[in-house]
């Protein structure tokens, strides 16, 4: 007697809910027909509620018994006449041999004490026999050799092919996208380190002439100059004469400085302020060099 009470009082409090939520409208069921051994089935879920009620669906936890979860796919709360939808399909696998296997899932609505759980309707799947189970049997002939026989290694070729495309059209795409920031990073960087070794030069040369005026050093330093400009401003300044120096339009700064060490180098002068002279031409380099880098940053 105590039984069918709670069996009554259960059923009332289903029907009151029900009525009083505006109807709460749970399905499911496999979408496929049937299943291996191991393989992958997928169960849909849909729950269609009011607003006001918050539903939830088995998760991870939840035994999937005689499937085992494998994943789930969850779809966003869509609005249906002022009723919310929900929707989720769960990924199962089954390693039972049962010829038909069964499976309902619940959907929880919860309160404020305490949840009421809702099922889908039961659904089946049919598994598929590989190979028929009479002839499986503990009489089963097997050949039993445990002898290891080696195997040649094969070479995935396919898959060396596909990764160098990968590589290639990942080299195309930096190219083309950063191929001009590349070269001109390592364009400044080759500018850099030769100018730091002419400053080097320069700067020695300087101190040694503040020193004493060597006409073999300042010949050395004239010659180390214009091969260093030649590389800097792409011409052939190594091969020109000072007049033919001066002649171009960014050199006239340096008519004075060039014509003095013109006359310590070959006219047999010795200037003791000539020191003078290659500061002035150190000076011009260092604009030439800076005004270089610019013009690379700024693509001209």
């Amino acid at each position: 007697m105590l039984d069918k009470r709670h069996i009554f009082i259960s059923f009332l409090m289903l029907s009151v809910l029900l009525v009083q939520s505006q109807e709460i409208k749970i399905n499911g069921g496999f979408i496929e027909d049937s299943l291996q051994l191991g393989s992958t089935v997928h169960y849909w879920v849909t729950a269609e509620y009011p607003m006001e009620i918050e539903v939830l669906f088995a998760d991870s936890n939840y035994n999937f018994s005689p499937f085992e979860y494998a994943d789930k796919f969850f779809v966003e709360t869509e609005l249906r006449n002022d009723n919310a939808f929900d929707s989720v399909v769960y990924g199962l696998q089954s390693f039972e041999i049962d010829l038909i296997q069964k499976l309902q899932l619940p959907v929880f609505v919860v309160q404020s004490n305490d949840s009421i759980i809702l099922t889908t309707p039961l659904d089946s799947l049919f598994f598929e026999e590989l190979v028929p189970l009479q002839q499986v049997s503990d009489t089963t002939q097997l050949i039993q050799n445990t002898q290891y026989n080696p195997v040649d290694r094969l070479y995935n070729y396919p898959l060396m092919w596909i990764i160098l495309g990968i590589l290639l059209a990942i080299s195309l795409i930096i190219f083309f996208t950063f191929g001009q920031k590349i070269r001109n990073y390592f364009t400044i960087r080759r500018l850099k380190k030769e100018y730091g070794l002419f400053s080097n030069f320069i700067s020695q040369l300087i101190n040694l002439l503040k020193e004493s005026v060597d006409q073999e050093r300042a010949a050395q330093g004239l010659t180390h100059w214009k091969n260093y400009l030649e590389r800097l401003e792409l011409q052939p300044f190594s091969k020109l004469t000072t007049k033919e120096i001066l002649a171009l339009e960014f050199t006239s700064e340096l008519k004075e400085a060039l014509q003095n060490i013109d006359k310590n180098v070959y006219g047999n002068q010795k200037d003791p302020e000539l020191y003078k002279s290659f500061q002035e031409v150190e000076d011009f380099t260092q604009h030439r060099f800076h005004m270089k880098i610019e013009d690379i940053k700024n693509g001209k």
